[in-house]
């Protein structure tokens, strides 16, 4: 094609290879979204396969779909393309977005994680307000799904809480921050003014934790000969709160979380070994743009500081 040239067509190349990215893949998309939220994860039934998609299998050399009487089902090859085409659309409209925006409005791209919402909204809000001409667009993920988009690209920074791997990463220390224990509301209050509570302590609890900490919570027992009675395993803290109130178990999480244990009792759990550290990371490889950098620069300036 021809050379772009300004804002106008720098977002004509973008709508164009946005274009190009449906085309190649739009017979997927378009089947597995047909399928619904199934789609995405196992199977497509009742829907015709379009020559477009035998062309796509020929030209991968791979199968994209098992297809039996019952219907359609996505293999291994067909899921890691469809979520690897989302990924790559998502990233082809943000930069239409940055790039008709360009001489306007700048764009920074930040994934978050739920339990590190309240600590990086200090340094998000004082950077917007030095940084009037800034846009954000936000991605709420786990840390393990941030840490892939970063690497594709689809972010510029990402907030995340170890432990994790940082291979390929640039990062700061934001906060370091002990767990906690959300006992149920029937504890006496005697009981609740107490400011910390053992891991041996915790044995005697049935206990909710969150399944990003497993490995971590489990490591830190296991090192004190400490069995705990595991009551249940749970993707989202929020929910793990209602079974608190109903005086099922105690909840293991980040002090972050504090804030969704309204009216319940909270202890910090005295083990050093199960501190956590809630970092600002970046791609090691990729040069920060102006607004990034600045964002950055913000964070370095008032890291641990609370008063922001």
């Amino acid at each position: 094609g021809s050379a772009c040239s300004g804002c106008s067509a720098a977002s004509g190349c973008a709508g164009a290879v946005s274009d190009a990215v449906s085309g190649v893949s739009g017979s997927i998309m378009g089947t597995v979204s047909g399928c619904g939220a199934s789609g995405a994860s196992g199977t497509c039934r009742q829907l015709p396969l379009s020559y477009q998609i035998k062309q796509l299998e020929a030209e991968l050399k791979v199968k994209l779909f098992e297809r039996t009487r019952a219907g359609v089902t996505l293999t291994e090859a067909g899921k890691l393309l469809y979520d690897r085409t989302e990924n790559i659309l998502s990233y082809v409209r943000s930069t239409e977005l940055e790039v008709s925006k360009a001489g306007k409005k700048q764009v920074l791209r930040i994934g978050i994680t739920p339990t590190t919402v309240t600590t990086i909204m200090p340094y998000i809000s004082r950077f917007s307000r030095e940084n009037c001409d800034v846009n954000f667009e936000v991605r709420d993920a786990i840390t393990f799904t941030l840490l892939n988009y970063l690497m594709d690209g689809i972010i510029d920074v990402s907030v995340v809480r170890t432990p994790i791997k940082l291979e390929g990463l640039n990062y700061l220390e934001l906060d370091e921050e002990p767990m906690i224990a959300v006992l149920p509301p029937e504890i006496p209050e005697n009981e609740t003014k107490k400011e910390g509570i053992s891991l041996k302590k915790l044995t005697g609890c049935p206990l909710i934790i969150y399944r990003r900490y497993e490995e971590f919570l489990m490591k830190a027992f296991g090192e004190k000969n400490l069995q705990p009675d595991i009551f249940c395993v749970c993707d989202d803290p929020r929910d793990a709160m209602l079974w608190v109130q109903e005086g099922l178990a105690t909840a293991v999480f980040p002090r972050s979380m504090e804030d969704l244990c309204t009216d319940l009792p909270i202890r910090i759990i005295e083990e050093e070994k199960l501190k956590t550290r809630i970092l600002l990371a970046w791609k090691k490889d990729r040069r920060p743009s102006a607004v990034m950098q600045d964002f950055i620069n913000i964070c370095e300036k008032y890291a641990g500081n609370p008063a922001i």
